[in-house]
């Protein structure tokens, strides 16, 4: 009886005896009697009914009746099929028996026998969850998926759908935008390339198709025709591109393992830029036609290695798209950047024609297409044509003689500091520099900031920006911080990357020694000093964000002004009037009277001076230790200041922008700590009032209410050394626990904060501000900033976070950066939701789903940044 329902159920339609045969192996005959609760709605659908002799009557989760079903009739199988818990409740209303096939058997029939899945999944309308753990063995089974763990298989498992393809019709043409990812599941597809010189292939069962379009987003570079009815896996492309943000590891399997010729387009551009190149000049242009049809397109994900140091040279790369950042070690071990290769760039041609290891390592900075010329065709070219290797090995030979030779002559002779040294002083002093790069917005030092590097502009243009508001450029071949290095005060300008920036670094030390080597320098550095001491009052003349004229700077430097404004004319200048000028223009009368006003000061001062000599004789001491007392407290309020021009002013008006500075109202931005407290007064210390608890002698302190961030400054005293902070009272780690201040568009964004698991009285890490800033915002930024505070708002120090995703994670400790510098920051290389953020150390809130990409192109690898504040609280 249990063979013949199984044969005319519509659930089991299609299936040959011998499926029929499979199932009924597995159902398993139990009895129930009248009232017997099959399952409950809400319980886990572990298996599906066959009811044999019986009637069971189906209710609601509210309990309404929704039907009696007799023998023949099959329970349970949507919720089953669907791996969802049961929506409906089945009770026996009479004796009964039945047959169940347990969601275990199921999934091993399957496995074993796939083609009953498929008819199963044929009849139910979509793919049954039993088929799953198939799907997850077959894509593993695959040369591109291989190794990935299973989590990430499951993923793209969860979303496949089966796609048939009649005989003789296309999957894609060439030239069409990717379509999905394929896996094959029988049949077979013929692969037809575009470019005349391809080979056709054919792909069976188990074989990935689509996955190169898909990461290159390019058209594809060939076409595919069934050759026989084939059934295909099919992965959509958003499905693709919001697993593979979320699983970064799916992107670097496929690039690994997946490349392909290059179309036709590409070879001609491919041609092109080698007889660009100085190696290939001389190649003709049939043989660089037949290098180009050679290489290959391949895709590098973001943070991914293309070489190391110390591989050999196996390939040379065109870069077609993206970045390729080249970093080594120096002679201390330290890894510098080197190069960045951008679009229409190459990089490893030496170490593959000269033979020789890598001596750097190539990192993709961002999502990369690279064209590829492999050593072994390059020497299959060569060996066809000898006169291609004849001229490969004089590019080679002229190309290593030119890397050879000294380039720090060419590099360094350029700035003014060095201009005037001979080679053989540059080659000594170029180990001693280090390469540094800012992208536009970064800041390169802040006001009040120790002075401990010399900064050298190779390429790019930095804003200096100036205490009273005023500001200037400053391009290549100039120098930044030397005043304050050779004054040892902090710096009194904050400097940023105005566009993006190459800078050589030199240390306080490294300096003071070259100075002393090469007096030159020291010259140099004076003068280059003076030049900027004129230059500077010229531009704070203006006022703030008011240039300085072009005739008041100095010819010999690239200096140019923030803001180009109009300026008036000056008005002329009035000759000076002489004293006999004056006196002749006097009338007779007032002659005679100006002779007698003089005759009294004369009988006046005969009569006052021995008195007038006598005290100025007595109090010329004291006058002498008050001026030099107004000149320290200027010279004081100078430094504090940070203004050259402030030097000439009167010693009561510098106090006076001393104390001012001191209550600059801070930025509408989130700073963890306040500006440091000016030089004080020296006053007697104001007596304490008696207090339970000990308190900080009065400085700038910081109020936070997450809502709004400012700073109140108390009168300055005589600085006195804090007492260790008490330990935080619950009460105050309560109340730092403020509502959150969240980015009105993380909403937009997909991202969600996941709360902290904690119990009331427990302490946790809270999530108090998160804010996003989109590509323009950014500038460059491609980062997650983070901060912790403790209840009282301050930072703490070596705390770990935690940037994880699918299948890694990066720890590191909290930094101890100048405000308003986050102490912990992450680069970003995937899109969409692909990282969350933790602290550890405690419960903590996780802010899920960070990524590349805006509100638009939430999967695209556009540069944005997050910037997240966390706090110790107690529930």
């Amino acid at each position: 009886m249990k063979e013949e329902f199984i044969q005319f159920a519509p659930l089991f339609a299609g299936l040959t005896p011998s499926d029929q045969k499979l199932l009924s192996d597995r159902f398993v005959q139990n009895n129930a009697a009248t009232g017997t609760v099959l399952f409950q709605a809400g319980d886990n659908a572990d298996g599906l009914y066959l009811v044999g002799n019986g009637f069971v009557r189906l209710f609601t989760a509210g309990g309404s009746t929704l039907a009696t079903l007799g023998p023949g009739s099959v329970l349970g199988e949507d919720s089953l099929y669907r791996a969802l818990p049961y929506d409906v409740s089945a009770h026996a209303v009479s004796a009964l028996e039945y047959w169940k096939l347990t969601d275990a058997d199921l999934r091993a029939i399957i496995v074993q026998y796939p083609a009953v899945g498929l008819k199963l999944s044929q009849n139910f309308g979509s793919l049954i969850a039993q088929m799953q753990n198939y799907l997850v063995q077959q894509l593993g089974k695959s040369a591109e998926l291989n190794g990935l763990p299973r989590h990430t298989l499951q993923a793209i498992a969860d979303q496949l759908e089966p796609r048939k393809v009649g005989t003789g019709q296309l999957l894609y043409r060439a030239g069409d935008t990717a379509g999905g990812l394929f896996l094959v599941e029988s049949g077979r597809i013929e692969i037809r390339p575009d470019s005349a010189d391809g080979e056709r292939q054919e792909a069976g069962a188990g074989q990935l198709l689509g996955a190169l379009a898909l990461l290159t987003n390019k058209a594809q570079t060939a076409t595919a025709t069934a050759r026989e009815e084939t059934l295909l896996w099919a992965l959509s492309v958003e499905d693709f591109q919001s697993i593979a943000s979320r699983q970064p590891g799916l992107r670097r399997s496929l690039g690994r393992n997946v490349s392909a010729r290059l179309s036709r387009t590409d070879q001609a551009q491919a041609a092109f830029r080698l007889a660009q190149m100085p190696i290939f000049a001389q190649l003709p242009q049939a043989a660089l036609q037949g290098l180009a049809q050679r290489m290959v397109l391949q895709h590098v994900p973001a943070g991914e290695r293309v070489y190391r140091i110390g591989e050999l040279g196996d390939a040379f790369y065109l870069v077609e798209s993206g970045e390729i950042e080249l970093t080594a070690e120096n002679a201390v071990g330290i890894v510098e950047e080197t190069g960045r290769i951008g679009a229409n760039g190459f990089f490893g041609e030496l170490s593959l024609f000269a033979g020789q290891i890598r001596g750097e390592d190539a990192t993709a900075t961002r999502n990369t297409n690279l064209w590829v010329l492999p050593k072994a065709q390059l020497d299959e070219v060569a060996v066809q044509n000898p006169a291609v290797g004849k001229a490969l090995s004089q590019g080679v030979a002229t190309r290593l003689a030119s890397a050879s030779r000294p380039q720090e002559e060419l590099s360094l002779r350029q700035f003014v500091l060095l201009a005037d040294l001979n080679p053989a002083d540059l080659k000594q002093i170029a180990p001693l520099l280090r390469p540094m790069r800012y992208r536009a917005g970064e800041i390169i030092y802040r006001t009040s900031t120790p002075a401990d590097t010399l900064y050298l502009v190779e390429k790019g243009t930095v804003r200096v920006q100036l205490l009273n508001g005023g500001a200037y450029l400053v391009g290549p071949g100039e120098t930044l911080g030397e005043r304050a290095l050779i004054t040892e005060q902090p710096h009194n300008t904050t400097v940023s990357a105005d566009t993006e920036v190459d800078l050589w670094t030199l240390g306080k030390q490294d300096l003071d020694l070259l100075m002393n080597r090469y007096p030159a320098i020291a010259i140099s550095l004076t003068r280059i000093i003076s030049q900027r001491m004129a230059e500077v009052p010229a531009v704070a003349a203006g006022g703030p964000g008011q240039p300085a004229r072009a005739a008041e700077m100095a010819p010999a430097r690239r200096r140019h002004q923030a803001a180009a404004l109009p300026e008036a004319d000056p008005p002329p200048r009035r000759r000076r009037q002489s004293l006999s000028d004056w006196y002749g223009s006097l009338s007779p009368g007032a002659r005679l009277r100006f002779m007698l006003l003089l005759l009294l000061l004369l009988i006046l001062l005969c009569l006052t001076l021995p008195f007038t000599a006598a005290t100025i004789l007595n109090s010329i001491g004291a006058a002498s230790r008050a001026v030099a007392a107004t000149l320290d407290n200027a010279l004081d309020s100078v430094y504090a200041s940070g203004s050259v021009q402030i030097a000439e002013a009167a010693a009561d008006e510098a106090e006076r922008l001393r104390l001012a500075d001191a209550q600059v109202p801070p930025t509408p931005t989130y700073t963890p700590f306040p500006t440091a407290t000016p030089p004080p007064t020296p006053t007697s210390p104001p007596t304490p009032t008696q207090t339970p608890e000990p308190s900080p002698t009065p400085a700038p302190v910081i109020v936070q209410t997450f809502a709004q961030t400012s700073i109140q400054a108390e009168p300055a005293v005589a600085q006195v050394p804090p007492p260790e902070e008490p330990t935080p009272t619950p009460e105050a780690v309560v109340a730092a626990a403020a509502p959150r201040q969240l980015d009105s568009r993380l909403q937009g964004l997909g991202v969600t904060i996941e709360d902290a698991q904690v119990q009331p009285g427990q302490p946790y890490w809270r999530l108090v501000e998160v804010r996003w800033e989109d590509e323009q915002q950014a500038g460059g930024k491609h980062h997650i900033y983070v901060d912790v505070m403790d209840e009282n708002g301050k930072r703490v120090q070596n705390q770990p976070v935690t940037v994880f995703w699918g299948d890694g994670s990066h720890t590191a400790a909290l930094e101890d950066k100048p405000a308003p510098d986050f102490g912990f920051n992450y680069q970003m290389y995937a899109a969409g939701y692909a990282y969350n953020v933790k602290v550890e150390g405690l419960p903590s809130d996780v802010l899920r789903g960070a990524g590349l990409g805006d509100l638009t192109k939430r999967f695209h690898g556009i540069h944005v940044a997050y910037y997240l504040t966390y706090q110790r609280a107690i529930r």
